[in-house]
């Protein structure tokens, strides 16, 4: 269950009506909570606990606040947030295994962010965090994609502009260096050893990229998360977003 500090910040986000609002729910706050639960646990929806409403009344809010980028928003929010060093973010990608009753959503597999890997049935998360590895921005692709079509959405996505990107060697390619260097971002990746001309980087600037490797050990806590189960890419990447908006809240309740 949230905390009152941490409903104090959700509350005028999720009673504000939109385009995709539907009927208000009775209880916004238990409502959103059962979201988190479902979240957390990786349950189907049909075991969701009757404390938190029908389980369908909370599906479809899930689904209208997907829809509507509410999750995007709440963590472009905490991003502009002052108080949290963000000179220096880093980029990274994780292949997630998927759950057979994935397939079938509309407009194919690969519409929906679905796709064969070395892992099998897989979809791949593409993340950018801060300096101290809370997330930026994320997005969601095929398994099989390459980090490289996954690094120019994030370097475009909404968020504080970085000053130094740290990446490993799988994204070293000209096209990503020219677009952080047309940024004025300036990229600490090392160079595959097959370039002609080797580009040092800095050794105690790159460990620092441990910490989006522990940003994807925290989301996949989220069960929901952590195996892929839902056969569209909105309510997928929803959970996703769903992870990375409560990482931010243990930071923010704390600095509020």
């Amino acid at each position: 269950m949230m905390s009152d500090e941490e409903w104090a910040f959700f509350e005028p986000f999720v009673t504000t009506r939109g385009a995709h609002s539907g009927r208000p729910p009775r209880d916004h706050r238990l409502v959103l909570d059962g979201v988190f639960w479902i979240a957390r646990t990786g349950a189907q929806w049909r075991d969701l606990p009757e404390v938190f409403g029908k389980w369908g009344t909370v599906y479809r809010q899930f689904r209208r606040w997907s829809l509507s980028g509410l999750w995007d928003l709440l963590l472009e929010v905490l991003n502009d947030t002052e108080g949290v060093g963000e000179t220096v973010q880093m980029i990274d990608s994780t292949v997630i295994r998927a759950h057979h009753c994935a397939a079938g959503g509309k407009g194919g597999t690969h519409i929906q962010g679905l796709g064969r890997s070395r892992g099998g049935f897989t979809t791949k998360i593409h993340l950018r965090t801060n300096g101290i590895g809370l997330p930026v921005a994320v997005d969601i692709a095929p398994g099989q994609a390459s980090d490289y079509t996954g690094a120019l959405p994030l370097l475009e996505a909404d968020g504080p502009e970085p000053g130094v990107l740290l990446a490993d060697r799988g994204y070293d390619a000209d096209a990503i260096r020219d677009a952080m260097v047309a940024r004025a971002v300036t990229p600490i990746i090392p160079t595959r050893r097959s370039r002609k001309v080797q580009v040092p980087v800095d050794g105690h600037i790159y460990a620092l990229r441990n910490r989006i490797e522990r940003c994807f050990n925290k989301l996949k806590n989220w069960r929901r998360l952590a195996t892929r189960y839902d056969k569209t890419a909105e309510s997928y990447r929803g959970f996703v977003l769903i992870a990375a908006v409560r990482l931010w809240m243990r930071v923010f309740v704390n600095r509020t």
